[in-house]
């Protein structure tokens, strides 16, 4: 196995024309509206860091920016709808959640492209289809815990 590498098979530019820079677009937009958030958000400007890493990245035309705005999404809503709906934020603070929210609903829109890459990814080459649909079912089982646990 010397010498192969795990390429992504998906290419910003083989994705519809105009879906990677709008993205790219609302990632950076996302980013910098969670890293502004009101309060206790640690972890969601760890994520807002990690977003604007791979939108930066998909901006110069690097396939794995994909990969990384798709899960940074995820996780960023999941760490920003729970402080919209539970925390009383101001108005300047939820107009700021309310942002990051929607900025990050293009790169959540993205887990029917991204996953199977993600998936591709993890496995490499020697995958069965049942190891990718378990693949895929598990990858789907943590992008819901990870939009749904954060408010507990």
């Amino acid at each position: 196995m010397q010498g192969q590498t795990n390429e992504i098979a998906l290419k910003p530019a083989e994705l519809a024309p105009g879906t990677s820079t709008l993205v790219t677009l609302c990632s950076l937009v996302g980013a910098a509206a969670a890293l502004a958030l009101p309060g206790p958000s640690g972890a969601a400007a760890a994520v807002a860091s990690v977003l604007a890493v791979g939108a930066l990245a998909l901006l110069a035309g690097h396939a794995w920016g994909i990969l990384v705005v798709f899960v940074a999404d995820v996780l960023l809503v999941g760490h920003v709808w729970p402080s919209l709906a539970f925390a009383g934020l101001d108005s300047e603070g939820l107009a700021t959640a309310v942002t990051a929210l929607v900025a990050a609903l293009p790169g959540v829109a993205m887990a029917g492209v991204a996953l199977p890459a993600v998936v591709e990814v993890l496995l490499g080459e020697d995958r069965t289809d049942r190891a990718r649909s378990f693949g895929m079912l598990t990858g789907s089982a943590a992008m819901v815990a990870s939009l749904v646990l954060p408010a507990f």
